[in-house]
């Protein structure tokens, strides 16, 4: 399969190339999105010239299966596929897009029945991002949101957003014990949802409010906390990347650590470049053939994997510690060197 990747954080994935006994050597690629086919909102004009080369307009008339892998996320996968398919002018189904929560459908099975704490908007519309949660099976998704209308004070610099009243969940927070926080999305307010998963990771059985003693909580098992992705820094339209999930989970534990007098909590990362994301792109990929976040994480899957200069990567900034197969300029040129390659 061949992974096209951007910079250093979000990339396009490149697809490693599967061989077979075929008249031409098949080709599968994923994408990464941000940096990649877009920056930002603005979708590159070399993504629709590289999505139309895998439609068949290219020199060998040959159509290629391809996926998009992003540690974006917060919309549920069929809205993802409704917006990349009006951005690159073609039909894209949610099989082909693979989010950096999409791995998440995992937990559903452990926690389905037990209450987790959510982190992560967007917050528009209201209640979007906690349906994602529950389209994968979680029954008893809370938001920063809940928490913050329950008890005001516990984050007393902000007000509760009077858009979120009808989709909130009023219980009594006294009564609920959380097993999980499960960062789905990048935090919007940082300081609020550091506040709340402290307090989980501090509570005592999971109860909003309640504080162990440092001591005690070396002594108990920590309330695990799930990110969906790693990403320190990620681009947009703006000239200088922007701060990631990656850059929330290092503040975090070092609030949490400072607070606690150097206790850890137990962390798991979800999205690009773990290798559950590349193994589910990967079976994906491989239906497509037999039916017709980052180059590291795609060269140590074995894919090869190419870089663009449209993303966070600058060659002033030296070369990528994870050498990619290819640098190229945009995601065009990366499509027209991959055919080239394999067909010529």
């Amino acid at each position: 399969m061949l992974r096209i990747s951007a910079p250093c954080v979000p990339l396009l994935r490149h697809v490693r190339a599967i061989t077979n006994v075929a008249q031409r050597t098949p080709i599968a690629v994923a994408f990464d999105i941000d940096g990649v086919l877009k920056q930002g909102s603005n979708v590159l004009p070399e993504a629709l010239r590289a999505v139309k080369m895998l439609q068949g307009d290219n020199p060998w008339h040959q159509k290629v299966p391809y996926l998009f892998i992003t540690n974006s996320g917060g919309k549920l996968e069929a809205a993802r596929a409704k917006d990349l398919s009006e951005d690159f002018r073609t039909t894209v189904v949610p099989q082909q897009v693979v989010q950096a929560h999409t791995g998440m459908r995992s937990l559903a099975e452990q926690y389905a029945d037990k209450p987790i704490l959510m982190i992560g908007g967007p917050d528009m519309p209201p209640g979007a991002t906690r349906n994602v949660l529950e389209s994968y099976g979680f029954r008893h998704v809370y938001t920063a949101h809940d928490l913050h209308s329950y008890a005001p004070a516990s984050w007393p610099y902000s007000v509760s957003l009077p858009e979120q009243d009808a989709v909130l969940k009023r219980v009594d927070f006294a009564n609920i014990h959380f097993a999980a926080i499960l960062v789905l999305h990048d935090s919007r307010e940082w300081g609020r949802d550091i506040q709340y998963c402290v307090d989980l990771l501090r509570s005592d059985g999971g109860v909003f409010g309640t504080a162990l003693a440092n001591d005690q909580l070396r002594a108990r098992p920590a309330m695990p906390i799930y990110f969906s992705h790693a990403d320190l820094m990620w681009g947009n339209e703006f000239s200088v990347p922007r701060l990631g999930q990656g850059a929330f989970r290092i503040a975090l534990e070092a609030v949490y650590a400072r607070v606690t007098e150097g206790n850890e909590f137990r962390a798991y990362t979800y999205g690009k470049p773990e290798v559950s994301s590349y193994e589910y792109a990967n079976n994906l990929l491989q239906e497509m053939l037999r039916g017709e976040s980052d180059h590291a994480g795609a060269n140590n899957f074995g894919w090869s994997s190419v870089l663009v200069r449209t993303g966070v990567y600058r060659d002033v900034d030296g070369p990528p510690s994870s050498p990619p197969t290819l640098i190229v300029d945009n995601v065009a040129e990366a499509i027209k060197s991959i055919m080239k390659r394999t067909w010529s």
